[in-house]
């Protein structure tokens, strides 16, 4: 409706709403006067179900534009003051040309767009919402859809732009990556991948962000959907590969990317990121849960000299005396087959998606645009979800809940085949 009240030459004019039948303390503007006598209807997206969905009784009412300078402040006061009103005399005394109520009671929308720059800032609303009636006048909450909706909104404070450049590959978007591709979108990656050959079946359910609509849908094509909706500024691609046996392919796809998400389940597919990234040089994060769900690890994973691969920090671990964490990763589980049970819930598994998230946007926020207010502790985090009594090697060996240990990576090995150019 903002649209309207700004393009018109009325000074004001009638319109109309109606409840929703979602909410009966909501009240949607369904007609507005935009030239006399002529009664127009809000363009109104049918992604907004709620506002959408609309019956019942019409409200009668009215809008005003450019009234005098304090009535919002008015309104302002009045809303941190429960169970006050004006005086219906009173009220219309400080704004003119509001007609006297209907049936007893008027809905009345009014647009001050003259105001100080202090008031705003003390949160006086542009459009304020009135309820009259004969007995006085009480303030109502009023929403407009403002022009720019979406990742937009948090520019400057947030780095949109360089975001919106931005292209992540995600390979794995089971639990842990659904919820990372999830949040890579709501930071404003304007581009991502989803690679993961699966579909999503019931089992998958209790620990994912998607929902039972999408049993039988692939993964990559369900979130992909899911995220577009939600936010319409990312581009989403899905592949519906495995990243091992279609390694040929994603060689050609890694240098299209800023950084790289593996939150795919098993061994192999992290050491198939690990390897790709390194020689596409690009930055690899890899995410999963160790020691059947007890902790959490992150992994980030640079291009350059200075740090080794995913197989130079495993061995660096072995050689100190470390334990192997990975030994059960390839085995299946999840699916109600005796031989691996769930063990692992769904809001620790998306904790450690939303770290992984976090250090990916970081990273590339670091290096490419020299953002220093993304810098990170090092680079392998291990997260306590709900650490036994068994004590673990260093650095695995954290006692408690959400304890978050930070290390750094052991430089590359001598002659490994990852690390070192051919």
């Amino acid at each position: 409706m903002r649209e309207y009240i700004h393009k018109t030459n009325f000074a004001g004019g009638e319109l109309a709403a109606q409840f929703s039948n979602k909410d009966d303390d909501l009240l949607v503007v369904t007609k507005i006067e935009t030239a006399a006598h002529y009664r127009a209807r809000p363009r109104l997206s049918r992604t907004y179900r709620a506002l959408a969905d609309v019956g019942g009784r019409e409200v009668a009412g009215q809008w005003l534009t450019d009234v005098p300078a304090g009535t919002h402040v008015a309104h302002w006061r009045l809303m941190h003051r429960p169970g006050t009103a004006i005086t219906y005399d009173g009220f219309t005394a400080l704004v003119p040309n509001v007609r006297a109520p209907r049936g007893g009671a008027l809905l009345l929308i009014t647009h001050e767009r003259d105001m100080p720059e202090d008031w705003r800032d003390a949160g006086v609303p542009e459009y304020a919402g009135w309820h009259l009636s004969d007995d006085g006048v009480t303030p109502l909450s009023v929403a407009f859809e403002p022009e720019e909706v979406g990742i937009g909104q948090l520019d400057p404070q947030w780095p949109v732009a360089a975001l919106q450049q931005m292209h992540v590959g995600v390979v794995g978007v089971g639990s842990i990556g659904g919820v990372v591709a999830d949040a890579l979108a709501a930071y404003g990656v304007g581009t991502m991948d989803l690679i993961d050959p699966d579909r999503f079946l019931w089992h998958n359910q209790v620990r994912h962000v998607l929902g039972p609509e999408s049993v039988g849908l692939l993964k990559v094509d369900a979130l992909a959907d899911r995220i577009t909706r939600a936010w319409p500024d990312t581009r989403v691609r899905p592949y519906p590969v495995n990243v091992v046996s279609s390694a040929h392919y994603m060689r050609t796809l890694f240098p299209r990317y800023d950084a790289v998400v593996c939150a795919a389940d098993g061994i192999a597919a992290r050491r198939v990121v690990s390897h790709l990234a390194r020689r596409a040089q690009v930055p690899a994060v890899l995410a999963c849960v160790l020691d059947d769900g007890a902790i959490g690890e992150v992994i980030r994973l640079r291009p350059g000299g200075r740090y080794g691969c995913l197989l130079c920090q495993r061995a660096a671990l072995m050689a100190g005396g470390g334990l192997d964490l990975e030994a059960h990763q390839e085995v299946g589980y999840g699916t109600g087959d005796p031989h691996r049970p769930m063990t692992a819930v769904g809001p620790d598994l998306w904790f450690i998606g939303h770290l992984a998230a976090k250090v990916a946007v970081g990273t590339v926020l670091e290096q490419q645009h020299g953002d220093l207010a993304h810098r990170l502790p090092g680079e392998h985090a291990v997260v306590g979800l709900r650490p036994s009594a068994d004590t673990l090697h260093e650095p695995f060996d954290v006692t408690t809940a959400m304890d978050v240990r930070w290390s750094e990576l052991p430089p590359p090995r001598d002659g490994c085949p990852t690390c070192d150019p051919l």
